[in-house]
């Protein structure tokens, strides 16, 4: 028992040693460095009728997700235009290939895996999320704002409160 405890607190520290680290702001670098804006991705759907009034809600929220997310990354084209430093527009499933072009952060949210879309959140519960810069070097993040679920696809919202922590660092 006594020879597996310092085994097992050697294990537990080597993963802690490899931990991402969690900021609060905009990266000191930013100015420097690349960052990569996430278009929304649609959703496929499938053609066959929803037989439960569970599985039509979830189809009609990845129809309203299809729909949002076309505005949406024709609000992030725009909107990024004000962003003061280097960036690029890519989708969230190719984003990492631009890690070899000397893209080192991305603008990230855990909205934008789409996983909220696959189940029916519970009644009356509104859904938050983070949105941060992800350094893809280390796997560091920055934590910036959040927004509910009704706004996260309002880029230019987004870039707006993106761009005012951008020059609020500046000064």
């Amino acid at each position: 028992m006594f020879k597996i405890l310092p085994m097992c607190v050697l294990l537990l520290t080597s993963f802690v040693g490899y931990a991402q680290k969690e900021y609060k702001g905009i990266p000191e670098d930013l100015s420097q460095e690349k960052i990569i804006f996430l278009n929304y991705e649609p959703i496929n759907i499938s053609d066959e009728r929803p037989r439960s009034k569970e599985d039509r809600y979830i189809r009609e929220r990845k129809e309203q997700h299809n729909m949002a997310a076309k505005q949406a990354n024709d609000y992030l084209r725009t909107s990024a235009l004000d962003y003061p430093y280097k960036y690029a527009i890519a989708n969230h499933s190719t984003y990492k290939n631009l890690v070899e072009a000397g893209y080192k952060y991305v603008l990230e949210c855990n909205c934008f895996n789409n996983e909220r879309l696959m189940k029916s959140p519970e009644s009356g519960v509104l859904l938050i999320y983070d949105f941060y810069i992800k350094d893809l070097t280390t796997g560091d993040i920055y934590l910036l704002f959040d927004l509910d679920e009704m706004k996260v696809y309002d880029y230019r919202l987004v870039m707006k409160k993106l761009n005012k922590l951008v020059n609020k660092s500046m000064d």
